[in-house]
């Protein structure tokens, strides 16, 4: 075989060719072709079948993939914004309070200074909150509460 003769694909026929080829025979002939083509003509079509199938999962999984990506964005993009009001809002409570404090309002500052500073950095860079948590807080407030209050 020449070199060239191995370069060319060969030209397979499909069903509907050979079918056009024979349709020049007499019937009976034709009739036999056909049966003998049958099998031929379902190959085909199963592999077409199998080959959309392959694309359509294809275009499944790549629309997943794209999904999936798309959560993962939005998701580290919540987690950047907690973490930054998490400090604003730590970093704003803390000078507040000590403004306050300057003023000579101690309980107020303590306040603002106290375990709701955790709190609310807890509830916006972890997102969560704790009954446990929301009751300690509430403790460490009103202890501060009183013991900024003037004796009787």
């Amino acid at each position: 075989m020449t070199r060239e003769a191995a370069d060319v694909p060969q030209h397979q026929h499909t069903g509907l060719e050979i079918a056009m080829q024979w349709a020049d025979l007499p019937a009976e002939h034709l009739q036999v072709a056909l049966k003998a083509l049958e099998p031929q003509l379902r190959r085909e079509h199963e592999l077409r079948m199998a080959e959309q199938s392959a694309i359509r999962q294809m275009e499944l999984e790549t629309l997943r993939a794209q999904t999936r990506d798309a959560a993962a964005r939005r998701s580290h993009s919540l987690r950047v914004v907690g973490l930054v009001a998490g400090f604003l809002l730590s970093a704003a409570m803390l000078a507040g309070a000590v403004v306050v404090g300057m003023e000579g309002h101690v309980g107020l500052a303590s306040m603002l200074s106290g375990p709701s500073v955790l709190a609310l950095a807890s509830l916006f860079v972890l997102r969560r909150s704790d009954n446990a948590q929301t009751r300690a807080v509430a403790r460490a407030q009103a202890a501060t509460a009183q013991a900024a209050a003037p004796p009787p």
